[in-house]
């Protein structure tokens, strides 16, 4: 049998511990004693309501439940009173019958659970989440209001959700009742099958009862709709862009920047480079030829590059390397393109322009030395035989033949460049230069040339296409830039050449390479390509226009 003995003593420092209050309530119906007299909640003085009789103390009403309570077996009641403090308050109290007689009363203050549950309500109507509630023993599912607004409508969890992710929750729900396996699951609600599904992300806990065995599953529902759809989108973008990685007509490589060694590429560059497919990544890019690589200040652009790559093919490729970071990795996105077949044409192209020109150069010659030799004696003859006749007739036939040579020698000015072959490029220019001056004398025109450069000989097709690049671009110049001044800068040595050619004008008018009638600038490419000469035609500082060539004895 219970030994009672201890528990009577320690009854007063129980009581005292106790942070609610407690009441003992005589076998008369009267409160005898109380564990805090002091205590903030009561609703008058301990000293004026101890021996009075419950039937005297607060409302009637309350009076009455507590009269009530007061049976032969433990009792629970609720009741509000305001206290000394003057707080309205809700109490709970516990009435349980005592051996001796008389009654013990626990009162519990519900204004703190009611705070929270207060506190409780107000974070959930502030959050984006909704709250479902599962208690195991009643079956029954509580929804918060947020959560029937991101479902759109009541009903159990099983009834809202989409029916291809009904068997998924209910796995991933048993396997955390079972196994403790978190509940942390996105599943899509049942909607309209013209609309796309919107998704929840349950984050759910279990609460165990007095016994041990799970009571209580609470979930927060958060809708990602918005996420799953952007993640789809990426995915999508993401197919597409591999699609057209492997797909492009260009090789295309992605190396780290610190390693040079490739991350991935598509399969044109290990057709190009001439390696396996499934090999390419991995390798260094100087055993793939692209070495060295740009750096990462930017976008660059190499034209031409010729790539020897470890495999032991050769190709001419033009090289795009943009910086990319992906994951906080510098990596450089290059793009191959081969133009070995644009080489192999130009290259062609090159040869029969070189040969076009030497034709042009001989027929030219044969053309001038016919001119000469041929109508120009036989119009001197004729005029040294009208100087015999009537000196009326003489006189006309003199200016006849004057005016004949005259032509004759603008002729020979335009097939065979003056002086070019007897005295060299620098006179041929100076002559140039002169008689231009003389037909714009509203433009300044100027040679700028070292005087060392007068006897200095090059290669006849060096001269013959230099000279006549000049020209094309004196005529350019006048013709379409309206400058100011023109100036010809021209220097080098024995095994080098440089022609500058610059005004001050307006600069090039569109569609100047294809002006009919005219070479224009693709013939001055063509010239200077097939002496193997470098040229740039750019905007000139302050205004107007420059070209210059760079010409080199190849090694």
């Amino acid at each position: 049998m219970l030994d009672r003995e201890p528990w009577m003593q320690a009854a007063p420092a129980i009581a005292a511990a106790l942070p609610e209050l407690a009441f003992l309530i005589g076998p008369d119906l009267r409160f005898s004693a109380c564990n805090h007299p002091d205590h903030a909640d009561l609703h008058a003085p301990w000293a004026t309501l101890q021996g009075r009789p419950l039937a005297g103390i607060g409302p009637p009403h309350v009076a009455r439940r507590f009269l009530a309570a007061c049976d032969s077996q433990p009792r629970r009641l609720g009741y509000s009173l305001r206290t000394l403090a003057g707080r309205a308050a809700r109490f709970e109290a516990s009435v349980a019958p005592l051996p001796g007689g008389g009654w013990l009363c626990v009162a519990r203050d519900l204004g703190a659970a009611d705070a929270e549950q207060a506190r409780y309500a107000r974070a959930m109507r502030g959050s984006a989440d909704g709250l479902w509630e599962w208690d195991i023993a009643a079956d029954s599912e509580y929804l918060s209001p947020r959560a029937r607004a991101l479902a759109g409508r009541t009903g159990r969890i099983a009834e809202l959700l989409h029916a291809d992710d009904l068997g998924l929750w209910r796995a991933a729900l048993q396997s955390h009742l079972q196994h403790g396996a978190p509940l942390d699951i996105d599943v899509r609600l049942a909607g309209p099958a013209a609309q796309p599904a919107r998704w929840l992300h349950c984050r759910g806990w279990t609460e165990h009862g007095a016994d041990g065995r799970p009571a209580r599953v609470l979930a927060t529902l958060s809708d990602i709709s918005v996420a799953k759809f952007t993640e789809q989108a990426l995915t999508d973008s993401q197919s597409k862009f591999r699609a057209l990685f492997h797909t492009v007509p260009v090789g295309i490589a992605l190396i780290d920047a610190a390693s040079e060694t490739v991350v991935e590429s598509n399969e044109e560059l290990a057709r190009l480079l001439g390696w396996p497919t499934l090999s390419v990544a991995g390798q260094t890019a100087a055993a793939l030829g692209l070495a060295p690589l740009p750096g990462l200040a930017g976008r660059t652009e190499i034209d031409d590059r010729e790539l020897r790559p470890a495999s032991g093919c050769r190709l001419h490729a033009k090289l795009v390397a943009e910086p990319v970071e992906l994951g906080g990795r510098a990596l450089l996105l290059c793009v191959v393109v081969d133009i070995s077949a644009q080489i192999d044409a130009e290259a062609t192209l090159s040869a029969l322009a070189e040969q076009l020109m030497a034709q042009e150069r001989e027929t030219t010659r044969h053309l001038a030395q016919a001119l000469h030799d041929q109508l120009g004696q036989t119009l001197t003859a004729l005029r040294l035989t009208l100087d015999l006749g009537a000196t009326d007739a003489r006189q006309q036939a003199r200016d006849l033949i004057d005016q004949a040579l005259r032509e004759l020698r603008e002729v020979l000015v335009d097939l065979r460049p003056p002086l070019l072959e007897a005295e060299g490029l620098c006179a041929a220019l100076d002559n140039e230069v002169a008689q231009r001056r003389a037909l714009h004398c509203n433009v300044r025109l100027a040679l700028d040339a070292d005087a060392t450069l007068a006897t200095q000989r090059w290669p006849a097709e060096v001269e013959y296409a230099v000279f006549m690049i000049a020209r094309e671009g004196l005529e350019n110049a006048l013709r379409h830039a309206r400058p100011n001044e023109v100036r010809v800068c021209f220097q080098g040595g024995p095994d080098d050449i440089e022609l500058r050619v610059e005004d001050d004008g307006i600069g090039l008018a569109p569609g100047f390479e294809r002006r009919p009638g005219h070479l224009g600038l693709v013939g001055i490419r063509e010239r200077a390509r097939a002496i193997g000469a470098r040229l740039a035609l750019e905007p000139r500082a302050g205004g107007g226009t420059a070209l210059t060539l760079l010409w080199e004895t190849a090694e």
